[in-house]
């Protein structure tokens, strides 16, 4: 009889050769996955021509971070999470490219941080994916308008360098277009002053039971803070002041950017609720997904 020895050369032969039979059952189900976009795409492309549509938006923003906030909460080991988005972002990017044309057009300014803009849109929306920096934000704002297959990252509003562009979306005829995510998706505390921005697209601000929603209120007067709060609030609303600034547009001298803790539909009654004096003109911008906060993250 012989017994075979199992050296720690054929037990390293051994796992190399189980992760290669992982590698290759990833790899068959993301060929999966990708028949099954196709699917979806010919299904939705039938659907905008019974509709009267030459094309749809595959971009989906609300479903993207129902996807990502379920891994999340099923993800355990040494992996970062972050690690683990980046991947599912570069496969999101690429199956949305698959159902039609997709491009990306970010706001650099002339800052060397402004490169910060640039890496978050890589991170989200693929290593392929076309994509162009521009110095002003108007002209993020003018190709996306003009352009239903391009999403803008522009700087959230409150953060400094570039971020008055807001001003121009909410009074500018810009209402195809609406805010329908936020950058980075998932934020770790320590590392809380690096970029963010806000996602702008031919797309709806979709409600996912964590959002954040942006509120544009044009007065024709100067309010303060808490008077701003209490116009909110008679309207039924919770929110807050985070931007503001002058402008001339009609009777409207002052434009106030709100945020509030929740989903908001462009029907909701309470909207009509916010248009009294002084307030002239009243715009809901779009929101976003609340974005998964980490203390640390794989550390």
């Amino acid at each position: 009889m012989t017994t075979e020895t199992t050296t720690p050369e054929k037990a390293l032969a051994d796992v190399r050769k189980e992760i290669d039979a992982i590698d290759d059952a990833l790899q068959d189900l993301l060929m999966k996955r990708t028949e099954l976009v196709v699917e979806v795409a010919e299904a939705k492309a039938r659907a905008a021509s019974a509709a009267g549509h030459g094309s749809f938006v595959a971009f989906r923003p609300g479903r993207e971070a129902e996807v990502l906030r379920r891994l999340a909460e099923r993800h355990e080991g040494r992996l970062p999470l972050r690690v683990l988005v980046r991947l599912w972002r570069e496969i999101m990017a690429a199956m949305t490219r698959i159902q039609g044309p997709f491009r990306v057009d970010v706001f650099g300014g002339s800052d060397g941080d402004a490169l910060g803009f640039w890496d978050l849109a890589r991170n989200y929306y693929g290593s392929t994916t076309p994509m162009d920096i521009h110095d002003d934000a108007r002209e993020v704002l003018r190709r996306v308008g003009h352009d239903r297959s391009a999403i803008g990252i522009l700087p959230q509003p409150g953060m400094g360098m570039g971020d008055q562009w807001w001003v121009a979306f909410a009074t500018g005829g810009y209402s195809d277009i609406r805010i329908v995510a936020r950058l980075p998706f998932v934020d770790v505390e320590k590392e809380d002053d690096g970029a963010k921005a806000l996602v702008l697209a031919h797309s709806n601000f979709e409600s996912t039971g964590d959002d954040t929603a942006l509120l544009a209120l044009s007065t024709t007067e100067s309010l303060s803070d808490s008077r701003v709060a209490a116009l909110v609030k008679a309207a039924n609303l919770e929110g807050r002041r985070i931007a503001s600034a002058k402008i001339e547009n009609g009777a409207a001298k002052h434009i106030y950017l709100i945020e509030l803790p929740h989903h908001l539909g462009e029907d909701d009654e309470r909207l009509a609720a916010l248009d009294e004096e002084p307030v002239a003109e009243v715009r809901l911008l779009g929101g976003y997904a609340n974005p998964l906060r980490l203390a640390r993250d794989g550390e």
